[in-house]
C-alpha cells in the first residue's frame, strides 16, 4: 500500500516486459470480472502515427458530444498522461487507489508495467461510463497487453515499418502479421499503409475473420498556412500543426469516424471538421519557441524521419540536435537528417536504453553530451533548430522548455 503516487509509479515502472504472452493478463482480468469487455473500444495498432490519431478520433468524438478514455504510450509529461479521459490525465488520487487495490493481483500474476496500465485504465474507463475507449497498441499486436480486447467496433492500423525487428521480425510481411492479429471476427479494420505487401496480409487476415479491410485514400492540395490544409474525399479540411504527415493520421481518423457512423454513431461534417482543427498532439513536430524557433518531434526510427524530414523541409538554415535509443536505427535516421542539415549536434539523455553519443563519431557530426548546453548553443544559430530521435528524449526537452 502506497501513501504517495510518485512512489507507486516507480514501483510499477521498475518491472519489466517478459515478452511471454497474454495468459498472466488474462487471468489477472478474468478476477476483476474482465472491466475491458464492458468498453465499447476502438482499437489502434502500427508503427507510427497511432498516438497522433487516436488524438484526431478522441477530439471528433468529444466535439459530437461523446466521452472518451484513451491509452496511449509512452508518456510525454508524466505516467498519467498514458490513461486520460476527455484529454484529462488520470488524477493523483485516482491512479494511486487504482494501483493500491489491484496492487495484490498484478503482483500474484507478475504483470508488467504496461500490462498493470492497461488493467488500471479498463478499470477506469468503466467505472467512469465512458462512451468509447480508444487503445494504442504498445508494441506490434499479437502479444501486446490491448489485445486482450475481445470484440472491439473498429480496429485501425496505421502503417508499417521497421521497428522493434528483435521482437516483431525483420520484414514488411513478418512485423505486418503481427499487427494484423488485433483484427477480430466481423469486426472491419481500417490502414493507413500503402505497401502492396502489407495491405495483402490485412486483407487476408480481415477475409479469415469476416471483416472488411478498408484502406485510406489520399490526402490532396496540401498547403502550409496557419496551420495545414488538405483535401480528402472532396471535403476541405485544417490542422493546426505546421506537420504535412499529420494529414496521414488525420484521413485514417476519418476514416475510423465514417466506420463508427456507418455503426449508427451520430457525427456530423462539423464535428470532424472541428475535432481535426482543434487538436494539439505535444511532441509531434510542435513549436516550443517562436524566437528563435524550435521545433521537436518525436520520430524515432526511418519511416517517422522520413516523414518529419518532408514536413521540415519548407524551412531555411535548419540546426539539428539528435538523440536516440540504442535498439533503434539510428544510423539510418542519422543518414537522412544529413540530407537536408550539415550543422548535427549528438547528445545523450538520461535513460537506460540511450544510445551512448561516441557511437556517431564517425560521422560529420558535432558531439555535445549535455542536451541543454546543446539547446543553449543551437538557439543562439540563425534558423530553425529541429530536436528529435526519441519520444523519451523529447519529453526531457520538452520539460527544459517549458521550465
Amino acid at each position: 500500500m502506497w501513501n504517495k503516487c510518485e512512489d507507486a509509479i516507480v514501483a510499477i515502472e521498475q518491472r519489466k516486459h517478459h515478452h511471454s504472452g497474454l495468459e498472466q493478463l488474462k487471468k489477472a482480468m478474468k478476477e476483476l470480472n474482465d472491466p475491458q469487455d464492458d468498453l465499447t473500444s476502438i482499437h489502434i495498432g502500427g508503427t507510427n502515427g497511432k498516438g497522433s490519431s487516436v488524438n484526431y478520433i478522441r477530439s471528433i468524438l468529444n466535439e459530437a458530444g461523446y466521452k472518451v478514455g484513451t491509452f496511449t504510450s509512452p508518456y510525454l509529461v508524466s505516467h498519467h498522461d498514458r490513461i486520460r479521459i476527455d484529454n484529462v490525465n488520470i488524477s493523483d488520487e485516482k491512479l494511486l487507489s487504482y494501483l493500491n487495490s489491484s496492487e495484490e493481483i498484478w503482483k500474484k500474476y507478475d504483470l508488467s508495467m504496461f500490462e498493470i496500465d492497461m488493467l488500471v485504465a479498463s478499470l477506469y474507463f468503466k467505472d467512469e461510463k465512458v462512451d468509447f475507449a480508444i487503445f494504442e497498441v504498445g508494441m506490434g499486436g499479437r502479444l501486446d497487453a490491448t489485445n486482450i480486447l475481445k470484440k472491439p467496433i473498429v480496429t485501425a492500423i496505421t502503417n508499417i515499418g521497421l521497428d522493434h525487428m528483435e521482437y516483431l521480425g525483420n520484414t514488411y510481411e513478418a512485423i505486418a502479421k503481427e499487427k494484423a492479429a488485433i483484427i477480430k471476427e466481423g469486426v472491419n479494420c481500417i490502414t493507413g499503409s500503402k505497401r502492396k505487401d502489407c495491405i495483402q496480409v490485412f486483407k487476408n487476415t480481415c477475409k479469415e475473420h469476416h471483416c472488411s479491410c478498408i484502406c485510406v485514400g489520399e490526402c490532396t492540395d496540401i498547403k502550409i498556412e496557419n496551420g495545414v490544409s488538405f483535401v480528402y474525399q472532396n471535403q476541405d479540411y485544417q490542422l493546426s500543426t505546421l506537420a504535412t504527415y499529420q494529414c496521414k493520421n488525420a484521413a485514417l481518423a476519418i476514416e475510423v469516424v465514417n466506420e463508427l457512423k456507418r455503426q449508427n454513431v451520430a457525427i456530423s461534417i462539423k464535428n470532424i471538421e472541428r475535432g481535426l482543427h482543434d487538436t494539439e498532439w505535444p511532441g509531434r513536430f510542435e513549436i516550443v519557441k517562436q524566437d528563435p524557433l524550435v521545433i521537436i518531434d518525436g520520430a524515432h526510427n526511418a519511416d517517422g524521419m522520413t516523414e518529419l524530414i518532408e514536413s521540415i523541409k519548407p524551412f531555411h538554415h535548419i540546426h539539428v540536435i539528435f538523440s536516440c535509443l540504442k535498439d533503434k536505427d539510428g544510423a539510418n535516421m542519422l543518414e537522412k537528417l544529413l540530407k537536408i542539415s550539415d550543422d548535427i549536434t549528438i547528445c545523450e539523455f538520461d535513460f537506460y536504453r540511450a544510445q551512448k553519443a561516441e557511437a556517431w563519431e564517425n560521422y560529420p557530426v558535432k558531439i555535445e553530451k549535455d542536451y541543454v548546453k546543446a539547446i543553449q548553443d543551437g538557439m543562439k544559430k540563425k534558423g530553425v533548430l529541429l530536436i528529435c530521435g526519441s519520444l523519451y528524449f523529447i519529453s526531457l526537452v520538452r520539460k527544459y522548455f517549458k521550465q
